[in-house]
């Protein structure tokens, strides 16, 4: 029904616009060859037109070029778009960053035609989540801004430029007064990712949040094949999902269940709003060394076990900061009582889960040596929330990124964290009858 409805507006259409189709058809002039040829191309457009579109929401911008021109002192850059862009500009210290942040924009450049040049060291763009889009350009010091300027080609398309140019720490930190972003500039409803209920304390379920670690414009690591990060957590999250499900009065919340980007502090946050008794973070990071594979499991440490561990937590509390956000400053010396009591009772009840996750998965999967870390994961630091995060495997390793993309590997890798979940659900639930 939607194709013929489809067909008709297309017809009653005098000018369908160059993004589109170069054609114009006028109803009273139109030949029965003609209206043949806007049936084709109105088939066209529905096939083509995305789901949120077909259901009367905006197409989303259109970006098709990312052009720098310039030198280490001063670099120009250009973006092409198919219409004019609401833009909010940003500018981050430490490391310096320039932030654009858009409406849903569709990025249609290949990405090896994204290369640094000049003053700029790192670009990375995606979506943030369905309504909004974001450019983050690494620099490499300080520097100053001046734009954005706005023109329109030959072509009827939108260009942005923007001029970067280096600058002394004074001039920079005066600018910065001016466009800092707050330290969370992404709010993230719980409501929607978390799909919290209005149970009490005293009737809720035993409740296990599943964190698909990266989303959106942070990609997380990538594989020797080009595999993502973002794409095998998110898949093993749902699985996971499923797989806790069939345990009686045990119920699940996901972090995020599309290709949207999550703070960690957003994170942590749904899983103490959720009143969760589980916290469970996966990831499938990529290491130095291309022998390393087998899942790890992590528990929350100011000092970590060992170097590789340093590393990884190092690597994943810089998510906030690919995404344009601001580092948080460190937390200050805890010294409430009844805080650090529920502290050190939460890292207990985390180290007894991680051992029964461990024993679970050692039995059917392919483990790495000392399977048990601890590392000072920030996504790990609700005070009163036992929270794990699991490396199911290394990008880095050929066989584990085979093995990550493999539906059936994922089934029997979700049962065997599951049967985890339920031997210390149970022993839980006991404990308050």
């Amino acid at each position: 029904m939607r194709f013929f409805l489809a067909m008709k507006e297309l017809a009653n259409i005098e000018d369908f616009g160059d993004d589109v189709v170069a054609f114009k058809f006028r109803n009273a002039r139109m030949a029965g060859g003609s209206r043949s040829l806007a049936a084709l191309l109105a088939l066209v457009f529905f096939l083509a037109a995305p789901s949120g579109a077909r259901a009367g929401d905006p197409l989303p911008h259109r970006l098709f070029s990312i052009d720098l021109t310039g030198d280490d002192q001063s670099t120009t850059v250009m973006l092409q778009f198919d219409r004019e862009p609401e833009l909010v500009l940003k500018m981050l210290r430490g490391p310096e960053r320039l932030i654009l942040d858009l409406p849903a924009t569709a990025f249609e450049m290949p990405s090896e035609e994204v290369v640094p040049k000049g003053l700029i060291q790192s670009i990375r763009y995606g979506a943030m989540d369905s309504e909004r889009s974001r450019i983050v350009i690494g620099l490499g010091g300080p520097f100053t801004l001046e734009g954005p300027v706005r023109t329109t080609d030959e072509n009827g398309h939108h260009q942005l430029t923007l001029q970067l140019d280096t600058a002394s720490r004074n001039a920079f930190e005066a600018m910065l007064r001016d466009r800092a972003a707050p330290a969370d500039a992404i709010a993230v409803s719980t409501q929607k990712n978390g799909r919290l209920d209005g149970n009490t304390a005293q009737d809720k379920p035993f409740t296990v949040v599943v964190d698909a670690g990266h989303g959106g414009i942070d990609i997380g690591a990538r594989g020797r094949n080009g595999a993502k990060e973002k794409d095998i957590t998110l898949a093993f999250a749902r699985q996971l999902e499923k797989q806790i499900e069939k345990i009686d009065g045990v119920r699940v919340i996901l972090t995020r269940d599309d290709d949207s980007f999550v703070s960690l502090s957003q994170r942590v946050r749904i899983g103490r709003q959720a009143g969760a008794d589980l916290f469970v973070s996966v990831h499938a990071d990529s290491v130095r060394q291309a022998y390393v594979r087998g899942a790890t499991v992590y528990t929350i440490s100011k000092k970590a076990s060992d170097a590789m561990a340093a590393e990884l937590a190092d690597s994943e509390n810089a998510a906030d900061a690919v995404a344009g956000l601001d580092l948080p400053e460190e937390d200050e010396e805890v010294t409430d009582i009844l805080l650090d009591l529920t502290r050190r009772e939460t890292k207990g009840f985390s180290l007894r889960f991680a051992r029964k996750v461990v024993d679970s998965m050692e039995e059917v999967l392919v483990m790495i040596k000392r399977p048990h870390r601890h590392a000072g994961f920030r996504v790990l630091t609700a005070p009163d929330v036992p929270s794990i995060l699991i490396e199911l495997g290394y990008l880095s390793n050929k066989n584990d990124e085979k093995l990550l993309q493999d539906e059936d590997w994922r089934r029997k890798a979700a049962a065997a964290i599951a049967a985890a979940v339920k031997k210390y659900a149970n022993v839980r639930m006991a404990a308050f009858r």
